[in-house]
């Protein structure tokens, strides 16, 4: 994601990583530049999201949900779309993007090498990119999911076909791809003059794993 953000020379992006995304440093970010878009990496159930060391950052009924009133929210957990973004649109939120399942990605290679560990979050963040272009959220739903097709495509009959994974990649990406939803409002947008885009990201590990896809 920090490499794709190279692109956006405009408006005001705020990346917090390691330490730095724990509770009280995203609530921080949040009421100094109120966003309009909010973009998480981490753990996630069906009622929750943690950010950092998996601390619970959004519940289903905590009073952090009104923190998200008035913003776009895009979660690229497992499970949150399931009643947690559901819950935080019922509260405000414009809109929300997430996954309503465990997210599968690849293990086999280590993280941000090759195309084929970026593959299943080259799609998923599209959404992310596509808001902040200032597209709307119904539109960056469905940015995702031509990025997903774009992706199965290269590994099914394109460059990595031969790939020695390559029907995994592909399975694994239309599994991503048939879990991602989006709930609240699909004209919601940031278009200019935009506010400022908070991207929280737990640093996960996959230390202890032996499975080629892993959720997330």
């Amino acid at each position: 994601m920090k490499q794709l953000l190279g692109q956006f020379g405009r408006g005001t992006v705020v990346v917090l990583e390691g330490d730095m995304a724990n509770p009280e440093g995203i609530d921080r970010a949040i009421q100094q530049y109120d966003p309009g878009f909010i973009f998480g990496i981490g753990h996630g159930l069906p009622d929750l999201y943690t950010v950092e060391c998996t601390q619970e950052y959004l519940r289903v009924g905590s009073p952090r949900e009104e923190l998200m009133k008035g913003r776009i929210i895009h979660l690229n957990s497992c499970y949150t779309g399931a009643r947690l973004g559901p819950s935080l649109v019922r509260k405000g939120a414009l809109a929300f993007l997430g996954s309503v399942e465990p997210f599968f990605f690849y293990i086999a290679e280590p993280p941000c090498s090759s195309r084929a560990s970026m593959t299943v979050f080259l799609a998923e963040h599209e959404a992310a990119l596509s808001i902040l272009r200032g597209r709307t959220a119904r539109q960056a739903h469905m940015d995702r999911f031509h990025a997903y097709e774009k992706e199965i495509e290269y590994w099914l009959a394109g460059p990595g076909r031969d790939h020695p994974h390559a029907p995994l990649l592909a399975r694994i990406l239309q599994i991503d791809q048939s879990i991602a939803v989006m709930h609240g409002r699909g004209d919601a947008s940031i278009a200019p003059p935009a506010r400022a885009a908070v991207l929280p990201v737990q640093m996960a590990t996959a230390i202890g794993f032996t499975a080629i896809a892993v959720s997330w």
